[in-house]
């Protein structure tokens, strides 16, 4: 059996700046381990952490989600998009688990100015062979301006060895 998980329960938006810094591959940070056995979160020490190290191979049911906040403001047609996915090292991507939020608007009345705002809590959950000391991190792939998120979650649960 092992297990462990990763929150920011602060509710807190964490600005996603496709400029500077630039958001690609920028990690999801997180506060908060929770129960936690045969896992450890890392860095070690008190946080903030970016990834959760399976200590043991097998399995693992992979559960990742957050609210995403992306703004829209203009009298223009604008669209506004954010990706994220897990990576296994800092160096394997896993396609399948990507998620992302997309906000599209067309200019108000008469080219007036319009705003919409969107926020979605995504997420997806996958089943993924693990190695041993394997860490896994959600990396933002994909970033529009206005984009912000808040509560994430990374949940890990071995479901066979």
């Amino acid at each position: 059996m092992a297990y462990g998980s990763l929150y920011d329960p602060s509710g807190n938006f964490v600005t996603v700046s496709p400029v500077n810094p630039p958001a690609l591959g920028q990690k999801v940070v997180f506060t908060t381990p929770g129960p936690l056995l045969g896992t450890a979160p890392f860095p070690p020490g008190l946080g903030p952490y970016t990834d959760i190290e399976v200590l043991t191979a097998g399995v693992y049911e992979i559960s990742m989600d957050l609210t995403a906040r992306l703004i829209n403001a203009s009298n223009l047609t604008f669209n506004t998009e954010v990706q994220f996915r897990l990576f296994i090292n800092d160096t394997t991507p896993v396609l399948e688990s990507t998620f992302e939020s997309f906000n599209r608007i067309s200019g108000g009345p008469g080219g007036q100015p319009s705003q919409v705002e969107t926020r979605n809590t995504i997420g997806r959950t996958i089943q993924r062979r693990l190695s041993a000391n394997d860490r896994l991190s959600i990396r933002v792939i994909t970033a529009s301006a206005n984009v912000m998120y808040r509560y994430p979650s990374l949940v890990v649960t071995k479901i066979a060895n």
